[in-house]
């Protein structure tokens, strides 16, 4: 696990070398996967719950299996919308997997919804300062396996972001 939070430490520093990693080393997404599950476990502390409180409580619990399985939907499927859009409609390169273990190296820097909704901002304005590093993340790894140009990187790392917006809201209004 150390080499794993090694190549963290780098994707979140937007070091290429990082990305290289992740396209060659088929570990890395079970190691995205550990990042996503713990990221979510600590914006679930950060957001109030104890540990005790996450884990003894039926409703503890549920919230835990709940969050978690969100935070996989959201990895799975903002992994593909980014793939998509790169792949068919920016014309870019690259494989889904590499895409999914960018995604969850990058899911971390999600932890900084915590403090930015700690700073008294709107929920959105906290999410949308949140996501900013998370999609400048995504957007060095979509230059790197997309072979896309900065610009062309932006549009499909903030549209998955966009994609996952509206494919949740319509799932959650019971719409399909």
């Amino acid at each position: 696990m150390g080499e794993a939070l090694n190549r963290l430490l780098q994707a979140v520093r937007l070091d290429r070398e990082a990305f290289v990693w992740m396209d060659f080393n088929d570990r890395a997404t079970a190691d995205g996967l550990i990042f996503v599950v713990a990221t979510r476990f600590l914006i679930l502390l950060g957001g109030g719950w104890t540990i005790l409180g996450l884990t003894t409580s039926v409703t503890g619990v549920s919230l835990l299996i709940q969050s978690i399985l969100n935070a996989l939907i959201f990895w799975l499927a903002y992994s593909a919308i980014t793939y998509a859009i790169t792949k068919f409609l920016l014309d870019g390169s690259g494989q889904f997997a590499v895409f999914l273990r960018m995604s969850g190296f990058a899911y971390p820097t999600l932890l900084l919804t915590i403090f930015t909704a700690r700073l008294g901002l709107a929920p959105i304005a906290a999410l949308v300062l949140g996501s900013a590093w998370f999609i400048a993340v995504v957007t060095r790894g979509v230059t790197y396996e997309g072979d896309l140009p900065v610009q062309r990187a932006v549009l499909a790392a903030a549209g998955g972001l966009i994609g996952w917006i509206i494919i949740s809201s319509i799932f959650s209004r019971g719409l399909i």
